[in-house]
């Protein structure tokens, strides 16, 4: 569950940091207190979006930690598998947001990315917001809310994997016939292309060789007279290197000769000798392989201008050029190949869609057995919230049976089922969609059903409503507060509210305030004593005025709440 969460410098609040309890509790204030901001702050954490809207004024960074508590370690070990944290009771996620940009992510004191937190927070807490009123209109969740209350996600699972094995060996079906309708229209130009390139007899690495032996043909004189020109400095003329070298030697060697220490002196010098030795013969075997030949110098111009035209079509190098002539080699002659290999592949995509039809099948037969069940369960919970004649229905569309062409055209990575919920609020009314009959206050009604029944499929220990209230009053508070007192004896309940109805159910209660200066405005939270509380019912109740009758009137709330039945 949430124990504890600390805010610093987030939106109006400058410092805030309280510790929640297990069971029902309430968060009630004035409108634009900032009660809604500690939602934005629990999102922050579970991986929403961070933006630099999100810093207090004047702030260079804002702070938002909380700390988790496990009744069993083994649950959280799990959550903490891969990213290299300590096993723990307890889990602590911290995020920074900074004006520079550099957002920050911790878990448990280590730094993590924004995924793995995302991948952490994932069923740690279900936040439900005015927003997500609107969300339950759209039915395209649906389907995702009933595979959640029937416990088929490994189902769906199932079926995606299945979806995207038959879709990728259609889409390599596809690719292979376009390759060989492509290959058709270009066989004639491809032809051409083979033989134009077969017909310069490309040899490896040649367009190098010959860019080097242009080079020296064309400065064969220059080579010619350095070489000679080092030649004789080194071993011909009068006074040589290689002569003074020997003159050198036999100094070396009578040095050696009285000091025996100085025998690597004598060393060197014999290995220098070779060496110099060496370069003369190779200076003047280069020498004697040197060649004035304008007629090769005109041979390999004309062989690199052949290369170059090549190259514009085939790629820059002559390695391109052998790459694509071998290209057109494999493709002019893989006709019987690739007929073989689309027949392979048509059988594999044929047997893919048999297993994805088997698997989506089996899923649309138990998910139309959960929708009986949640039809049913949805109903019960919506008669405790006083719409004891509401009718819910799921209306599937997809035929389960359908054709091999229907099937694929109508299968999707999550099935081959469309469902959209739909509901008659008041007796003698037809079914028709939520977003054609449902009121504000039905929808969070049947937003509360929902995550009543769903949080029975272990959706999360810890439940935020924000706003829950939207569109209801009096007797239907009262039986919503309930069903939040109810669902609280399960798991940990957090509920911002506007309406006594609701706060007097709470196990505990916090009232949030905004304080204003000349210059700064903060946000406050404080935990309610039983007098405090039914001051704050009171304000509740009464607005501005709170005479005595509004604080006997909130003492006889806080009575009823405490008493099981209506």
């Amino acid at each position: 569950m949430l124990s504890e969460l600390v805010v610093h410098n987030f939106a109006i609040i400058s410092h805030l940091h309280v510790a929640f309890d297990s069971g029902f509790t309430v968060i009630t204030g004035e409108t634009g207190a900032g009660k809604s901001i500690l939602v934005g702050a629990v999102n922050l954490l579970l991986g929403g979006r961070a933006s630099q809207e999100m810093i207090r004024t004047g702030a260079d960074e804002a702070t938002v930690e909380a700390l988790f508590t496990f009744d069993k370690p083994d649950i959280l070990a799990g959550r903490l598998q891969g990213l290299d944290v300590d096993p723990s009771t307890e889990l602590v996620i911290k995020r920074t947001v900074s004006r520079s940009g550099r957002h920050r992510v911790f878990i448990n004191g280590r730094l993590a990315t924004l995924s793995q937190l995302q991948s952490l927070a994932t069923g740690l807490i279900s936040v439900s917001g005015q927003h997500e009123h609107q969300v339950l209109l759209d039915p395209d969740i649906h389907l995702d809310l009933l595979d959640q209350y029937g416990g088929l996600e490994a189902d769906a699972a199932r079926v995606a994997e299945a979806y995207a094995q038959w879709t990728h060996k259609v889409d390599a079906v596809k690719r292979l016939q376009r390759m060989k309708e492509q290959r058709r229209e270009q066989r004639d130009f491809m032809r051409f292309q083979l033989h134009e390139l077969e017909s310069a007899r490309l040899v490896p690495n040649e367009d190098e060789e010959l860019q080097n032996e242009r080079r020296i043909l064309q400065h064969a004189a220059t080579l010619h007279e350095a070489a000679e020109n080092a030649h004789r400095l080194i071993y011909r003329e009068h006074g040589s290197v290689l002569e003074k070298l020997d003159e050198a030697f036999r100094h070396l060697e009578t040095i050696a000769g009285i000091d025996p220490s100085q025998k690597t002196a004598l060393d060197h010098g014999e290995q220098a000798r070779i060496h110099v030795q060496e370069l003369s013969y190779m200076l003047q075997q280069y020498l004697g392989g040197i060649r004035f030949d304008p007629a090769r110098l005109a041979e390999v111009d004309d062989r690199l201008a052949q290369l170059a035209r090549l190259a514009k079509k085939y790629g820059p190098t002559v390695a391109d050029m052998i790459r694509r002539r071998d290209e057109l080699r494999t493709a002019l002659s893989g006709d019987a190949e690739a007929d073989w290999e689309e027949s392979v592949l048509q059988k594999e995509a044929a047997r893919a869609e048999e297993h994805l039809k088997a698997v989506a099948q089996e899923l649309s037969r138990r998910r139309r057995s959960a929708a009986a069940r949640l039809c049913r369960d949805v109903e019960q919970v919506l008669a405790r919230l006083d719409l004891a004649k509401a009718r819910f229905d799921v209306r599937f569309s997809g035929d389960a049976e359908a054709s091999a062409e229907g099937f694929a055209a109508q299968v999707t990575a999550k099935g081959i089922d469309r469902v959209e919920f739909l509901l008659s609020a008041n007796p003698g009314e037809a079914l028709k969609p939520l977003a054609k009959v449902a009121s504000g206050g039905e929808l969070s009604r049947i937003l509360l059903a929902l995550k009543t029944l769903l949080s029975g499929q272990g959706e999360a220990e810890t439940l935020i409503f924000d706003e829950v209230d939207a569109g209801i009053g009096g007797r239907t508070a009262e039986l919503v507060g309930r069903q939040l007192q109810e669902l609280a004896r399960r798991f940990q309940v957090i509920c911002i509210t506007h309406l006594p109805q609701i706060a007097c159910f709470g196990a505990h209660h916090y009232r949030v305030a905004k304080e204003s200066g000349p210059d700064t405005t903060r946000t406050t939270i404080t935990r309610l004593d039983p007098h405090e509380r039914i001051t704050e019912l009171a304000r509740m109740l009464g607005g501005v005025t709170i005479t005595e009758k509004t604080i006997a009137h909130a003492r006889e709330w806080l009575e009823r709440a405490r008493q099981p039945t209506l």
